[in-house]
């Protein structure tokens, strides 16, 4: 039975086969901690496919989504218009903590490889085509050599070293990188982390376009 939080809705397009978006832990605003200490409780949504307008709303969720439209494979978020490619995403995090930013948890290489056996479990169980990290060191964690043989066991032998990729449009500031690797059961694809890259911008992330529109599908 898995147990490793899963945000969105199950669908069969979801769970196996699909594509598996994956940030570090679970955000926690500092509003979130304003009504919890005010002994506030949030009223929680029913799981709803990812891109659902209704629920979800988050800064972090609603930033893949604009990607996702300069990629070219734009979401709907009107559930009387989803298709199996809606459906196929499904949202989770490495970590099952909860907090303000990765700083506040001590979130390290080591922490993710010494707890990775939900995530791996949870990749193992659904078998996604196409797994999106938000934040290069998850995908340094998945290629972390103490975890190497639970990885391959997974997802097939490990290809080499990721290949590293910059956009093509021009910025002046940090040149932000996405990392890709092809095992033979999944394509994982690092991107910066969509709200704590500072310094990212939308324009500078459609400059992946020829490279997502082809693995999204």
């Amino acid at each position: 039975m898995e147990q490793h939080p899963v945000v969105t809705a199950d669908y069969p397009e979801n769970l196996s086969g699909g594509i598996m978006i994956c940030g570090y832990n679970f955000g926690f605003s500092s509003q979130d901690q304003e009504d919890e200490e005010k002994g506030v409780t949030a009223q929680e949504s029913a799981p709803s496919f990812f891109s659902d307008a209704k629920v979800n709303n988050t800064l972090f969720r609603n930033r893949l989504l604009a990607w996702l439209n300069n990629w070219g494979r734009p979401l709907e978020t009107d559930d009387t218009k989803i298709g199996g490619y809606e459906r196929s995403f499904f949202q989770t995090n490495w970590l099952g903590t909860q907090t303000n930013t990765i700083a506040d948890d001590g979130i390290t290489i080591n922490k993710l490889v010494e707890e990775s056996d939900g995530i791996l479990s949870l990749i193992e169980s659904r078998k996604p085509r196409l797994i999106l990290f938000t934040g290069s060191a998850l995908i340094e964690a998945l290629n972390d050599i103490r975890i190497r043989e639970r990885v391959e066991s997974i997802l097939g032998t490990r290809p080499g070293n990721t290949e590293i990729f910059q956009s093509d449009v021009p910025v002046s500031g940090t040149k932000f990188k996405l990392l890709k690797q092809h095992f033979p059961e999944a394509t994982i694809v690092s991107v910066p982390h969509a709200t704590g890259a500072r310094g990212l911008s939308d324009e500078y992330m459609t400059g992946f376009r020829g490279i997502m529109q082809g693995l999204l599908g």
